[in-house]
């Protein structure tokens, strides 16, 4: 079994040495007459890849926040870079002013290269200096734009990783309109947040179980042997069962069982997860997505892991490299 001696090989200093990443690759700052432009620009950003930051992709997320408070955390810690789109109209707008000047606290902060403008005129914004270097969108085309961007971000090795369009987990859930793979997405997200706070060892527990297990009862719940466990993984099964516990403020909820046939005296984990974001009942995609969150979780671990040896398989689920759920990324 390539998750033998998982467990044992996860040393202390591994855990602790857990790398700073962003949700986001890209942020986009934009005011709304110039939609159609950063569309595009959006649109091929998550083409290639690019987890990018664009309202209209956020319809899920954005819906009951507080957004001064969330917009300011997007522009001010959630990616990598903020692209700001400058004209007359973003100079006048108290959105993008807001936008802007928490892009500009996390430039100023970090003395970096955080703020990438481009601009569709010669319009002077507040902070941003003549002599920051820019991209003059009067002569660069959406898909240009994009191109220039991914060449920015350049080559990185996946940490916390989920692609934009993960085509593999909406095929293997079977979720084919728009609204279901919003849905899907959307708890697909909220696992990855639940799994970013785990330990290095209990997300390679969580993997093993979810691979290993049996899917008969699915959308209800994975259930697999202890002793398969212990033998993958070589945990004692008292500690396999409290660890698993110790992650119910996560969404999983653990139990056991007995095994149906009287001949096998063999104890089962059963284990569900739930995505504990609370939607609005009106989403019929989103609950249905909601009441699938098992299936989705195990879809996404067997997909993310389904491609490689062993070592491989131990940092995918260590880095939480999720890039094999879509064909452009994997």
């Amino acid at each position: 079994m390539r998750w033998a001696g998982w467990f044992m090989l996860v040393s202390v200093s591994e855990v602790a040495a857990a790398e700073v990443s962003y949700d986001y690759d890209v942020c986009l700052s934009f005011a709304g007459e110039q939609r159609n432009y950063v569309e595009e620009v959006a649109r091929s950003l998550r083409a290639a890849g690019i987890r990018v930051f664009y309202d209209d992709f956020e319809r899920v997320s954005l819906w009951g926040r507080d957004l001064y408070d969330h917009l300011d955390w997007v522009y001010r810690l959630a990616a990598e870079y903020c692209v700001l789109f400058v004209s007359s109209d973003y100079a006048k707008k108290v959105w993008t002013s807001h936008e802007r000047r928490s892009a500009q606290a996390r430039a100023l902060e970090e003395n970096s290269q955080y703020v990438l403008p481009v601009r569709f005129d010669d319009t002077d914004v507040p902070g941003l200096r003549p002599t920051v270097g820019y991209i003059d969108l009067r002569t660069t085309e959406p898909v240009e734009l994009a191109r220039l961007v991914k060449q920015k971000l350049g080559v990185r090795a996946h940490r916390a990783f989920l692609p934009p369009i993960p085509d593999r987990l909406f095929q293997t859930v079977e979720a084919y309109s728009d609204e279901e793979r919003e849905a899907v997405y959307a708890v697909a997200h909220s696992f990855m947040q639940s799994m970013r706070r785990m330990t290095v060892p209990e997300r390679v527990l969580v993997a093993a179980v979810f691979n290993v297990g049996c899917p008969a009862e699915l959308p209800e719940n994975m259930h697999v042997s202890l002793d398969l466990v212990r033998r993958d993984l070589g945990m004692p099964p008292a500690e396999t069962l409290q660890t698993l516990r110790g992650l119910r403020s996560l969404g999983f909820v653990v139990s056991t069982r007995e095994s149906e046939e009287d001949e096998n005296d063999d104890e089962f984990i059963v284990i569900k997860w739930w995505d504990q974001t609370v939607y609005d009942d009106d989403y019929d995609e989103l609950i249905l997505a909601h009441e699938r969150s098992t299936e989705i979780a195990g879809a996404m671990l067997r997909l993310a892991t389904d491609q490689y040896c062993s070592d491989h398989t131990r940092r995918a689920v260590e880095a939480l490299d999720f890039s094999a759920l879509s064909s452009s990324t994997s």
